[in-house]
């Protein structure tokens, strides 16, 4: 973490009233338009068919960036559902895990199916996030489902699954712990990275149900959370997104799936919940949900995260000291 220093000439009693202009600037926290998508996602029905389906839901993000990119201003950080490029319903199609597997960590993102993505990260100078199932070269035989960043400069960040319920055939890192710290270092499970635009984070789905997460996200200095997710009625999601919020002192971003098409069905399938931008005081600045579909977009000023720290810290921020035994095993 970079620590920020200035120094200013003159009365410290004229300084701490009135701010020199140079001091304003240097303190002044990000501030930028973020959107979340609320968008379908096609279905893989056979093997296949996968690379089609998978060039087709690349074209539908791209198409969905430019369209969200027509807006003044135009977002920094664009939040898709989750699996965007093979959906979650990848599974029941029949099509096996090793054929969707990315390798994240050693291949280029602008030379893989997530170039058309990348070019547009550059050409908006924005960031993107959703997840995918990866497989890492280091660990034959493991897959895990990932959430990542996209920017200009390629991959920004990567987030496996910690404990989440997924896929049969999905790792999880609370189950060989060990072994990914060796192969990727102490800060390696729920990273945060440091941007120009503030700390971001980023989980999928069901990791958001457990308050640790979002914590230790936080407590490592996460600042913004990019949620890719897709959502059932049967989870309290908004009230679990504004407790997060409120509790960590976070802005979440949640893009959520609207419904799963698939070419062999009439019908297209409706999935729960919404896309959401929640504010470090719990409060909601943008949602959309139900049958609406499209993107939301609100701003998201990283000052409100330290009103909300000074406003509500005392009773929300944890007493590590006090706590950290009890955790023990």
């Amino acid at each position: 973490m970079t620590t920020r220093r200035t120094v200013i000439s003159g009365a410290a009693g004229l300084a701490a009233t009135a701010p020199t202009a140079a001091f304003a600037q240097a303190t002044a926290r990000p501030k930028f338009h973020a959107a979340v998508m609320h968008v379908p996602i096609e279905v893989p029905i056979t093997a296949d068919a996968l690379e089609a389906t998978r060039k087709r839901n690349s074209e539908a993000m791209v198409a969905a960036i430019e369209s969200v990119m027509k807006s003044d201003p135009k977002p920094r950080v664009v939040v898709f559902p989750v699996l965007q490029y093979t959906s979650a319903r990848r599974a029941v199609s029949g099509v096996p895990m090793s054929a969707v597997a990315v390798d994240l960590v050693t291949e280029h993102l602008d030379k893989s199916i997530f170039a058309p993505v990348i070019e547009a990260c550059r050409r908006y100078n924005c960031y993107v996030s959703t997840s995918t199932q990866e497989k890492v070269p280091q660990l034959p035989g493991k897959f895990f489902h990932t959430g990542f960043i996209m920017g200009p400069e390629g991959l920004v960040l990567r987030s496996p699954k910690t404990q989440a319920q997924s896929a049969p055939e999905v790792f999880y890192l609370r189950d060989i712990q060990a072994d990914y710290l060796k192969i990727f270092g102490p800060d390696s499970i729920m990273p945060v990275v440091d941007t120009p635009i503030g700390k971001l984070a980023c989980y999928v789905e069901g990791e958001a149900e457990v308050l640790e997460v979002s914590r230790m996200l936080a407590a490592k200095g996460a600042e913004v959370i990019l949620h890719t997710s897709m959502e059932s009625d049967e989870t309290p999601w908004l009230a679990l997104k504004q407790a997060i919020g409120f509790q960590c002192h976070v802005f979440l971003l949640t893009g959520a799936t609207s419904r799963f098409i698939q070419a062999n069905k009439t019908e297209t399938e409706w999935a729960g919940g919404a896309a959401t931008i929640v504010g470090p005081d719990g409060k909601i600045l943008g949602m959309k949900g139900g049958k609406d579909e499209g993107s939301v977009i609100a701003e998201v000023d990283l000052a409100a995260i330290d009103a909300a720290k000074k406003k509500f810290g005392r009773n929300t921020i944890p007493a590590w000291g006090l706590y950290k035994d009890l955790y023990k095993d």
